[in-house]
Parts: C-alpha cells; structure tokens; sequence
C-alpha cells in the first residue's frame, strides 16, 4: 500500500514540478516517477543510475541517427534496434522503456537541439528524483526482524524439549516433523526480512540479522538430522536418560543472548561419562548407543555454529544488539 501511494503521490507531484518550470511533455515526469519506485531503496537508486547513463547514450544514438536518416519512424525503429542492443550488455535493459519514451519526443518535435535535450533531461531528471527521495523513506523493519527472532528461538526450543521427551520413549508413533514445518516456515521469512532490511538501510548494520537468520538456518539442519536419528532408536540405552536431560538444559537456556561455551562444557563433560560407560555386550546395544552419540555430535555442531556466530560479532555489534546483561 505504501509503494502504491508513492507512486501515486510522486508522479502527481513531478508532473506538477514539470509544469511549474515550463517544461514540456510534463506527464512525461511522471512516467519516469512510475517507474522509478521500486521495492527497495537500493534498487531505486541503482534504477535511477542507470536511467542517466542510459539516457547520455540514448541522446548519442539518436542524435546520429536522425541526423543521418531524419526525423522518421523508421529512424525512430533503427534507434531502438541500436539502442537496445547496446543496453543489454551493459545491463541497463531496465533503463530502455523510459528512454525510448523520452526520444519519442525528438522525434515529435523534429529537433534535438540543446534546449530540447536539455527539456528532456529535466524531466528525467525530475522524475527519478522524486522516485529516489520518495522511497529514502521505509518503514523501519527492526520490529518486524526481532519479533521474528523471538519467534524462531520459541520455535526452537519446542523442537529441542520434544527431543528431550521423546529420545528416551521406545514409542515415537506421534513424534513426527511437523515441527520443523514452521521452524522452515518461521527461518525463511526472517532472511527475507533481513535482507529487506538490508537493502533498505545506509547508516545502520544489517549483517548481524542476516548472520544471525543463517545461523538459526543451519541449527535448523542440525535438528532436522537429530530428529531423523531419535526416531531411528527403537531400545533405548541407559545413556538416553542423560542425553535428554542436556537437550532439556539446551532449549531452557536458549536464546539469543547466550554464548552457548557453558553448554559446550556440559556436553564435554556428557561425552566423557559415555566414554566411562560399561562397554555394549549386543550389536543391538552397540548400535543405539553409537546413535546417541552421533547425536551429542550433532548437538556439538549445533552448539558451535551460535558459538562462531558470536565469536564473529564485533564489539560495535554487541553494543548495538545485545543486552549486555544477558549476556550468558
């Protein structure tokens, strides 16, 4: 809604400044407002760059071709062959419709004198302008971004408290995946939503949100590769009972804010007790407690990639985004 009504509003506006300067062809203004407004402050700039480069060689182009063949729609045909065929390679195809728009009028007017070039670089000029600064403003996405995260964090621990449940039943006929639907739902709009913010903002970091949406990405691979292996385990080892209770300790302490290094001292601790365990007599034995490990290995690399993503943090980062008095 908010696109619809600047475009809307900046198109009325730059025909009006059009107008106010004598210019002609002011509808023509705001066309190119139109056109300009795109989704992200980043790309209407770049749009807008391009328009101007596109427009220099648009006015060479013309100028050699009416000059040569008159002031004719064929001439008009042979610009655009030539001057679509020039944009493409050097990606300004995006910038075509605008221009081509413009040179109609040389071609209307029979002239390309430097007034009428110049009438039609204002209004270009106008245009874009009022697209660009039109869209300078978006609205601040960083509600939108850290409710996400609290709502990939809950969504996270529930996936870790049923493993913690359900890796010590024999019966898993109710321990299905769907968890993960949402947690895959809930991950993919937070990087979209991170990368919106990116592409919308100049003065404020935005690496943090999405180096955080992809950590919580590969955590949530890990716990896909987790879930699969706990409902593989049909007898469930003595050890099970104490893996369950660390997956439980892992989604209560969960968070942004927490570093996880205490949690990986705990599963060192955890690795090395299973190392003292009496040794398996059966395959049977052998092969679920192998299981449960490469399932505490698993946990390791879920643990380790939001250790490296704070490790990665800088202290500006830290100041900016974290309270530091939950910090664990």
């Amino acid at each position: 809604m908010l696109k619809i009504i600047k475009i809307a509003a900046g198109s009325v506006a730059a025909i009006l400044l059009a107008d106010a300067l004598g210019l002609n062809y002011s509808t023509s203004a705001g066309i190119v407002t139109l056109l300009t407004i795109q989704d992200t402050t980043k790309e209407t700039i770049a749009i807008s760059i391009k328009r101007i480069v596109a427009f220099l060689l648009a006015a060479v182009l013309a100028y050699v071709v009416f000059h040569l063949v008159g002031y004719r729609v064929l001439s008009y045909g042979i610009f655009l062959f030539l001057f679509i065929a020039c944009c493409r390679p050097l990606g300004l195809s995006n910038a075509v419709s605008t221009n081509a728009v413009l040179v109609t009028h040389y071609l209307a007017k029979k002239d390309m004198s430097l007034p009428t070039i110049g009438n039609e670089a204002m209004l270009l000029c106008i245009g874009a302008g009022i697209g660009t600064l039109l869209n300078l403003y978006m609205p601040g996405k960083i509600k939108e971004i850290r409710t996400m995260q609290r709502t990939l964090e809950e969504d996270l621990r529930n996936v870790l408290f049923r493993m913690s449940e359900y890796i010590k039943k024999e019966d898993k006929s109710d321990y299905t995946g769907e968890c993960f639907e949402k947690l895959s739902s809930d991950v993919s709009t937070g990087k979209k939503q991170a990368f919106a913010y990116m592409n919308n903002t100049f003065f404020q970091e935005s690496e943090y949100y999405i180096a955080y949406m992809n950590m919580r990405e590969q955590q949530c691979s890990v716990l896909q590769e987790i879930y699969k292996k706990i409902v593989s385990i049909r007898k469930i080892p003595p050890q099970a009972e104490q893996i369950s209770v660390f997956i439980h300790e892992i989604s209560v302490s969960f968070g942004e804010y927490n570093n996880a290094r205490a949690l990986l001292e705990a599963l060192s601790e955890l690795l090395s007790q299973m190392k003292d365990s009496p040794l398996p007599v059966t395959r049977e034995e052998f092969e679920e407690r192998a299981i449960l490990y490469s399932i505490l290995m698993d946990l390791e690399r879920f643990l380790k990639l939001k250790k490296n993503f704070v490790d990665a943090l800088t202290e500006e980062q830290i100041r900016r985004y974290w309270q530091q008095d939950k910090v664990l």
